[in-house]
């Protein structure tokens, strides 16, 4: 009976363990998720996020966090008030997902689009074999222009799909770019070995944690002082018809929207990982609108008060 004993005492430990783990996610959970919070630092457009090691000093890789930046672009800047989606904890890291938790989980598009090439023809096999067994010259020429034909045909017609292929990627690279800015990011949490196993934070301390870096009083976005203590800007030039900035959609080409709206207040241009933007600005009373092209089509637009 004493040796049936010892195993369901650790039997029963280990049942009254799982819950208490489980519980503590579920308390993060409760505690985030579905909550906004501002974020106090960019954040790169990708699942991989910014990884973030509590028990250190710096707790940030800024090296790895400038190149993720740079590979993959901003998808939330500084002031930007976004939702809290998903908490999870796992066995060495926790996750702290903002807006969808960045581009490139399962699921997500790659880029590459595949378009099949020729192979080579029923015609084509016959006739090589038809060529090797061939003992008349003048048979075994005609034979062989007519392999040569078919040969080049094959090869020309390969190489416009491998064109159509390289074409499609890149459209489906720029979608996915625009994709990407819209995707949220997240902060990756690492821990010791053993630690979350023993015992996960507490909604107060993965606050503390994260408190450098995510504003979680979901108020207003902090005000740019720089902007107020400027000079004024100057009178905006002649423009089109502001009141149809609601007609903008992603996709619609620069020259479309500049005959819609006219000439913006101001531009620049910038880089979201390997791509080159243009971002301008429409100011109508109180009221700003800014829109980002990529290849000079839209990729995403917003207004917002100033």
């Amino acid at each position: 009976m004493r040796s049936l004993l010892v195993p369901l005492v650790a039997l029963g430990a280990t049942v009254l363990a799982a819950p208490a783990q489980a519980q503590t996610e579920w308390d993060l959970k409760q505690a985030f998720e579905g909550k906004f919070v501002i974020v106090k630092m960019d954040m790169p457009a990708t699942q991989r996020g910014v990884d973030l090691y509590p028990d250190r000093q710096p707790s940030v890789d800024f090296r790895e966090y400038s190149a993720r930046l740079r590979e993959f672009g901003v998808a939330l800047r500084v002031g930007d008030r976004i939702m809290v989606t998903t908490v999870r904890v796992k066995g060495k890291n926790i996750e702290f997902q903002l807006g969808g938790g960045g581009y490139g989980v399962f699921g997500d598009d790659t880029g590459y689009v595949y378009v099949p090439t020729e192979s080579k023809t029923r015609r084509e096999k016959d006739l090589e074999r038809d060529i090797r067994d061939e003992r008349d010259p003048d048979r075994r020429r005609r034979l062989q222009r007519e392999l040569d034909d078919l040969r080049r045909d094959r090869e020309r017609e390969n190489r416009r799909r491998e064109a159509e292929s390289r074409d499609l990627s890149e459209r489906k690279r720029s979608e996915i770019a625009s994709k990407r800015l819209d995707a949220g990011s997240r902060f990756n949490l690492w821990f010791e070995e053993g630690r979350l196993a023993a015992r996960a934070p507490t909604p107060r301390e993965l606050r503390a944690m994260l408190g450098e870096f995510l504003d979680f009083s979901d108020g207003p976005p902090p005000v740019d002082s720089r902007r107020e203590m400027g000079p004024p800007p100057p009178p905006p030039p002649a423009r089109g018809d502001l009141s149809r900035v609601s007609d903008l959609r992603r996709g619609m080409p620069i020259e479309e929207v500049h005959d819609m709206l006219g000439m913006p207040t101001r531009n620049r241009t910038g880089k979201e990982g390997q791509l080159t933007t243009l971002t301008e600005w429409y100011e109508d009373g109180d009221r700003v609108t800014e829109v980002v092209y990529v290849g000079n089509v839209i990729v995403r637009f917003s207004t917002a008060s100033k």
